[in-house]
C-alpha cells in the first residue's frame, strides 16, 4: 500500500510504501531511518485503506 504522508498542518511530507495497513498508533521508519508515528488517517472515498496518513516525527530519547 502506498500512502501520502502529511504533517499536522496538512503539509505534504512525501510518500511511504508498506506491506501492511497502517493505523493510528503505528510507527514506521522511512528510508532515511527517521521514525514516524501515525496520528491520523484520511480514508477519502476508498473505504478499504487510508488515502493519507498524518504523521509526527518521533525523536530518540535524550540520554
Amino acid at each position: 500500500m502506498q500512502y501520502l504522508l502529511m504533517d499536522s498542518h496538512h503539509r505534504f511530507l512525501g510518500t511511504f510504501q508498506s506491506k501492511k495497513m497502517l493505523i493510528v498508533g503505528d510507527t514506521f521508519q522511512n528510508n532515511g531511518a527517521q521514525t514516524y508515528a501515525v496520528v491520523g488517517t484520511d480514508w477519502g472515498n476508498q473505504g478499504q485503506q487510508p488515502k493519507s496518513l498524518t504523521v509526527m516525527l518521533v525523536k530518540p530519547p535524550i540520554e
